[in-house]
């Protein structure tokens, strides 16, 4: 016996006969809910995109530069020397003042770090960079002099004071181009 031709064949047992299809159900139309939705959906986007937007790396444009010539050591020593001949202080300001001056010319000129030494330190170290004898023997009675100012209290006069601007004056000139 074949089973499925009877399973084509089979009738329902309380004669009600086939029905028919159900029609589409009435449903009434409210287009809020898909509009909130859409709206929401269209801000999430708009969000993401600002977002992505203002989270990206910019572009920098750099400023315009001049163009910096750098300027020579003895160039900035003489000026100083001017500008602190040009103003008056105290004697042991002075000698300050002066032997600092001639202390930052020499560590720019000869790259040594002449703020740091001593008197003696930096002499030993000009010696070590083989300078000239007599540049060497005139920074250290330069110096000298201006240490006696400045921790000796010693009262320089006026002809003094002046003669330790022409020997600033003179090592910077001397050794500018050597």
């Amino acid at each position: 016996m074949f089973v499925f031709p009877q399973f084509l064949i089979q009738i329902p047992s309380n004669d009600q006969g086939l029905r028919d299809i159900k029609p589409p159900l009435d449903v009434p139309v409210n287009i809020l809910p898909y509009v909130l939705i859409g709206g929401l959906i269209l801000l999430i986007i708009i969000a993401t995109i600002y977002v992505y937007f203002r989270k990206r790396p910019q572009k920098v444009v750099p400023p315009p530069t001049r163009e910096v010539i750098p300027r020579l050591p003895h160039e900035i020593a003489l000026e100083q020397l001017a500008q602190l001949e040009a103003e008056s202080y105290d004697m042991e300001t002075y000698h300050i003042l002066i032997s600092n001056i001639l202390r930052e010319y020499i560590a720019a000129r000869y790259h040594i770090p002449a703020l740091e030494l001593t008197t003696t330190g930096l002499l030993r170290q000009m010696t070590r960079e083989q300078l000239n004898d007599s540049y060497v023997k005139h920074v250290k009675q330069f110096l000298a002099n201006c240490d006696r100012v400045k921790f000796a209290t010693y009262q320089a006069e006026q002809s003094e004071v002046d003669a330790r601007m022409v020997d600033a004056r003179w090592f910077v000139e001397e050794t500018k181009a050597n």
